[in-house]
């Protein structure tokens, strides 16, 4: 029997709830996008193979054909969609500050991150890094360059702040005590999306109806936060998000 031709998928493999390396995978990664890139894959006839890719390095590295698809937490932005392709956005979303619980009242207005005696962690490469660098000129920052690992590091007082996606912080926020988001979650910056982004050229999965699966969709009144809750579902049916209280529909 023919093999499936496959699809190569670039992955950073830091950024949870999107994409973690996972060696107990047998694709080698989990995740949100994991598992729509798999969806697809299967819709479409192809074969998933995942790529190890880095932040600062994907989109040289698309460009190159290493991959045809990247993906795992990747912000759709002007810049990006003029040199490649995309799959339909979703999972709306806006940048946010993770910090530990004991510094709520350290930090209630977004002056107070920009403060010379912050330590702001932040990861290179993507959206958050740039944020940091165009808006905390005066405090402290630091780069590092595993995107996983900088949640512990503000946990364990080695930082005080990170700026990150609003699904990531309470990804991370929703299972450590110690962490909790700036302002009561207050966003930083207008909505955004994510997407896949396809290399030019590259074989482009056939998507039912042209849009992303609706059950890898996300409606909450805090984008994402259903796939950072211990024991929520993602939203599979025309009554919308599953989450306990959550009303929104599609």
């Amino acid at each position: 029997m023919n093999a499936k031709p496959k699809l190569r998928i670039g992955i950073p493999g830091d950024y949870l709830p999107f994409g973690i390396i996972n060696e107990d995978s047998p694709l080698g990664f989990a995740g949100h996008d994991v598992d729509l890139a798999a969806e697809l894959c299967r819709e479409a006839g192809l074969a998933p193979l995942f790529v190890l890719t880095t932040w600062p390095t994907f989109m040289t590295d698309l460009a190159e054909g290493r991959f045809d698809i990247a993906a795992g937490g990747v912000s759709w932005v002007p810049e990006r969609a003029r040199l490649t392709d995309a799959l339909p956005r979703y999972a709306p979303f806006a940048k946010v500050a993770l910090i530990r619980r004991d510094s709520i009242e350290r930090f209630q207005t977004p002056e107070d991150l920009n403060q010379p005696d912050v330590r702001v962690i932040k990861n290179p490469g993507g959206t958050n890094e740039r944020w940091v660098d165009a808006n905390l000129t005066r405090a402290q920052v630091a780069t590092v360059a595993d995107n996983a690992t900088i949640p512990a590091r503000i946990a364990n007082e080695v930082g005080d702040v990170m700026i990150t996606d609003s699904f990531e912080a309470h990804w991370y926020a929703s299972r450590d005590v110690r962490l909790t988001l700036a302002m009561n979650g207050r966003h930083l910056t207008p909505t955004a999306w994510k997407t896949m982004l396809v290399r030019r050229g590259a074989r482009r999965p056939v998507l039912p109806g042209r849009q992303i699966p609706r059950r890898f969709r996300t409606a909450c009144p805090d984008p994402l936060f259903c796939l950072g809750s211990p024991g929520a579902r993602r939203c599979s049916s025309d009554a919308g998000c599953q989450m306990a209280g959550c009303r929104q529909t599609f």
